[in-house]
């Protein structure tokens, strides 16, 4: 699956990582209480959590980093070198992330901080993301550290293919980019009549070289005014289907 499906190489340990870390923020963050305060009149709109969900993946990424080169393992390293370390070495990266993501002061880069965001209900998102870390470093434990960030790179590379830091960024932003010269391009419907329908495009994003930038660099960066921009232009639509598997051979 990650080989066919999701293109990276399921040995080299950094891309296992980097992916996995999508998967990880999917997890532990998007798909947790954070959806009630995002769904229907909740305090967070679709371009906020545009900015947020890439933020909160690249610091994780980041951390989900640092902690692979204080292990002494090498990106380039082969992923059966994460069995190596000690149970001790992936309870602390999950206990890591898990106060970071759950700092109550933690400021999100809409400005606000967690605590204020989340209220009352910071407690039932810290008993979230706590599930979903401590059952990594479990199954790590009961299965392979490997598989267990096998698992997440997997989920991310097929359940987030949309999403910053995963290998299909880079081509749905060209698609997207590309899109927001064409009316006639099918993104925008058959009659194109969702483009005709767009809000004025920030100046801030009007450069198409700015904006590709900007998608791929650091999308958390743009201006409130910029990501509810991306998001009633449908950039979160913009998908690609998922290769099939190779078809195998029945005689063996």
């Amino acid at each position: 699956m990650l080989r066919h499906q999701v293109s990276i190489e399921p040995d080299h340990c950094g891309a296992v990582l980097d992916l996995a870390a999508v998967g990880l923020v999917n997890s532990a963050w998007r798909n947790s209480p954070v959806e009630d305060w995002h769904a229907g009149d909740g305090p967070l709109s679709d371009g906020d959590m545009l900015r947020i969900n890439s933020h909160t993946t690249s610091r994780v990424r980041d951390m989900v980093r640092r902690w692979r080169t204080d292990c002494g393992i090498d990106a380039h390293a082969p992923v059966a070198y994460l069995d190596e370390l000690d149970i001790e070495a992936i309870d602390w990266l999950a206990g890591k992330l898990c106060r970071w993501l759950t700092d109550p002061r933690r400021r999100l880069p809409t400005g606000i901080a967690l605590a204020d965001l989340a209220g009352d209900n910071l407690g039932e998102y810290t008993d979230h993301a706590w599930g979903v870390l401590g059952g990594v470093a479990q199954l790590a434990e009961d299965r392979s550290t490997h598989y267990a960030f096998w698992r997440a790179a997997a989920h991310a590379g097929l359940a987030c293919r949309h999403w910053w830091g995963t290998p299909t960024w880079p081509g749905l932003v060209d698609r997207f980019v590309g899109a927001l010269d064409d009316p006639t391009d099918p993104h925008w419907g058959p009659e194109g009549q969702w483009f005709s329908r767009l809000p004025g495009r920030p100046r801030e994003i009007a450069d198409n070289n700015r904006l590709r930038r900007a998608l791929l660099q650091n999308p958390w960066k743009l201006g409130s005014e910029s990501a509810e921009f991306l998001v009633s232009a449908g950039i979160g639509m913009m998908r690609d289907s998922i290769p099939p598997m190779p078809a195998t051979d029945s005689t063996h």
